[in-house]
This record gives C-alpha cells, sequence and structure tokens, in this order.
C-alpha cells in the first residue's frame, strides 16, 4: 500500500468518525433558528426607535420631521419638573443661559443628546442668520458641500461599504471557528488514542507521517464541512433578510476567483495549525492535568493581528501580514474582500503557506512519530526541537 493510500485511509476514517449528516442537519437549524432570532430582534429594537419629550424654558423649539424628540414648555413650577423628570414624563428641560449656551437637566443619561446637538446647532444657525442681514437662501447656498461623485476603473471593484466590512468580519470569525474546531477533535482524538495504547498496534502498520497526514485531511475536512454548513445557513439567512428588509448583500461573494480564493485561504490554514497541533497534541499524556493544553489560544494571536486589515486593508502593514504565512490565511482574504491586491501578491501569499503547511507537517509527523509512544514525563520544548530535527 502506497503512502497517500494509507493517507486516504486515515482520512476517511477520522472525518466519518465525527461526520454524521443527523447532526449536520440539526446544527443548520439551530443556526438559522438563532440568527433569524437575532437578526429580526435586532431589526425590531432599531426598526422602533423611542420618542422622548424635552421641556423648553425662555424659548421655544420646533422638532425637525422625522426626529424622535418632540418639544414642550417647560412647567413653572420646580416640583412639577422634578416629578415629570422622575417619572419619565420628560426626558429632559433645556434651559437657555445668558451668554446664548444651552444647560440640559435629566434625571438619567441623555440617549437622544445626539439629535438634540443638531436641533440646536440649526436653531442657532437661523438665529444667525437672522442677524447678519443674510436672506436664507444665500445662507445655504454658502454652506451648501459641493457634489462629489465617485468612480471606480473597474466598475466590479465598487464597494457599498458596510457590507463587505461585515462580510470581512464574518469570514475571520469562521476562519477562527473552524481551527479551533480541528483542534479540538484533534486533541479528543490524539490524547484519546494515546492512553488507550492503541499507538503501537497502529504504527506497526501504518507510518507515523502516513497517519498523522490522515489526521490532519480528515479532520480538516470535517471542520471545512461544519463551516460549509454554516455558511449555507448564513446564505438562507441574509436571502431572506433581503427579501424581508432588504438586506443588501455584496455582489463580490458571488465572484468564482473570490470564493476561491476564500477557500484555499481556510482550507491552508486549517492543514497548517492542525499540523502544529497535532505535534503538540501527541505529547500530552492527559489533557484534563496537562498546562499545555493553552497551547490551544495560539492561533488566536496571528488572527487577531489581522483584524488591522479592516481598518486599512492597503497599509505597507496590512501587506505585511498578507503574506505572512501565520497571518496570512485571514489577512490576505480580506484584502480581497475590502480592496485590490495584486495577482502577484496573492500568488506569493499561497505560495509561502503551502510551503509552510509542508513543513509543519514534516516537523509534525516526526514530533507525532517519537511522542505518541512516551508516556510519564511531557517532553520540553528543547526535546521537541530536537526531535523535529532528527532524520
Amino acid at each position: 500500500m502506497t503512502h497517500w493510500k494509507r493517507v486516504r485511509l486515515v482520512a476517511g476514517w477520522e472525518f466519518r468518525r465525527y461526520f454524521k449528516w443527523k447532526d449536520q442537519l440539526i446544527g443548520l437549524f439551530i443556526f438559522i433558528g438563532l440568527g433569524a432570532l437575532s437578526y429580526g430582534v435586532g431589526k425590531l429594537a432599531t426598526g422602533g426607535r423611542r420618542a422622548f419629550t424635552v421641556a423648553t424654558e425662555g424659548f421655544e423649539l420646533r422638532p425637525v420631521p422625522g426626529s424622535r424628540l418632540s418639544f414642550v414648555p417647560a412647567p413653572s413650577d420646580t416640583a412639577e419638573r422634578t416629578r415629570q423628570l422622575d417619572e419619565g414624563d420628560l426626558g429632559g428641560v433645556l434651559r437657555r443661559r445668558v451668554d446664548g449656551s444651552f444647560e440640559l437637566f435629566v434625571e438619567k443619561d441623555p440617549r437622544f443628546l445626539m439629535d438634540l446637538r443638531g436641533i440646536l446647532t440649526e436653531f442657532v444657525r437661523r438665529e444667525r442668520l437672522g442677524q447678519s442681514g443674510l436672506s436664507e437662501s444665500s445662507f445655504e447656498s454658502i454652506l451648501s458641500p459641493p457634489e462629489l461623485s465617485v468612480r471606480f476603473t473597474d466598475p466590479d471593484r465598487q464597494r457599498a461599504g458596510l457590507p463587505e466590512r461585515l462580510l470581512a468580519a464574518m469570514f475571520l470569525g469562521l476562519v477562527i471557528m473552524s481551527i479551533f474546531t480541528s483542534m479540538a477533535y484533534l486533541l479528543t482524538g490524539i490524547t484519546g488514542e494515546k492512553q488507550l495504547r492503541v499507538t503501537e498496534s497502529i504504527t506497526a502498520i501504518i507510518p507515523p507521517q502516513a497517519w498523522i497526514d490522515g489526521k490532519i485531511l480528515g479532520i480538516g475536512a470535517y471542520s471545512m464541512a461544519t463551516i460549509a454548513n454554516m455558511v449555507l445557513g448564513g446564505i438562507i439567512l441574509a436571502t431572506v433578510a433581503r427579501l424581508t428588509w432588504d438586506f443588501p448583500i455584496p455582489d463580490i461573494i458571488v465572484r468564482p476567483w473570490v470564493v476561491m480564493i476564500l477557500v484555499v485561504f481556510s482550507t491552508l490554514a486549517v492543514a497548517m495549525w492542525n499540523a502544529a497541533f497535532a505535534a503538540f497534541a501527541s505529547t500530552i499524556d492527559d489533557p484534563n492535568t496537562s498546562t499545555r493544553t493553552s497551547i490551544m489560544f495560539l492561533p488566536f494571536l496571528p488572527m487577531a493581528m489581522s483584524v488591522s486589515v479592516l481598518r486599512d486593508p492597503d497599509h505597507i502593514a496590512s501587506r505585511v501580514l498578507s503574506l505572512f504565512p501565520l497571518t496570512s490565511p485571514a489577512a490576505m482574504p480580506l484584502r480581497v474582500l475590502l480592496s485590490n491586491p495584486a495577482p502577484v501578491e496573492i500568488v506569493a501569499s499561497i505560495a509561502l503557506l503551502v510551503l509552510t503547511v509542508w513543513l509543519f507537517r514534516r516537523l509534525a509527523g516526526r514530533i507525532f512519530e517519537v511522542g505518541m509512544l512516551m508516556y510519564g514525563k511531557e517532553p520540553s520544548l528543547r526535546e521537541m526541537v530536537r526531535w523535529a530535527r532528527a532524520k
């Protein structure tokens, strides 16, 4: 039996060990239900903004069309003002000082403060306009901003803005979730096999490198299938939200080359971290007592560093992160979603990531070969480096 036949044998067994259609369907329905509930509640909460009443003392304010603020004269009795503030009948009492500034009395944090500032700004602007002698039309002409239209050299690269950033953040979250899902199953599977003392029998039939390659592929495939299930649920939710609330769906996600790049980088990310963690898991005797399980949080650091790409995808730091293999699985897809990286950068990033996956795989095979047969004291980092360097 050749090496890759053994790898496919182990990968198929690992995949079927965890993948169950019933569980996937249940997970899909739960994800859609929770997503619909959270989105619907959020939409209802933001759709019906709470109205506030503000009492004005000594001057009159007119509400702006569409504003949630209404204005009434302030009660002359101080005790009555306090009572209405305490009972919530008034959101605040607005008074104007002698110097022209304003003072707002409230019982609790004013959620309407930004709206009130805008109304007061317009009120003072028109007051000063009457004092200056300028006509309102002349004043509006002076303050009106120039018209500016943005045209892309490539119309297909046009961005809607917020939907793309939300999509990029969701992709980053899915990559992190897929990595941690794989690592959890690797820890359970490898340490369980080691505690059951079945490694000697398996290594007599399957070489350690084929064994570790199969685990990387099988558990990685299961993790990607689980994430694909969530993506399917997200597409269903987005479609329903678009039909119901006209939710904007970025057209970039339907472009085949973008989808291909997202799949390639997420798959390589899972493979790279699976290889690294399989090596560490093989050196753990009991995950319940080992302090080495904290290594599971290691991938979170480079992934968290990629969040800076959301702010400026074309900054030099973002370009470096998109080439560095530990951060490129998240940084380069974010740049593809938010900007227009050069094809040579994408190819170079993929090449470096593939090389890193191959290197991690080889090092994991060497550590796995020795670590799975050792019991008792967990090896130190220096010993693991020595195993990895041995041929």
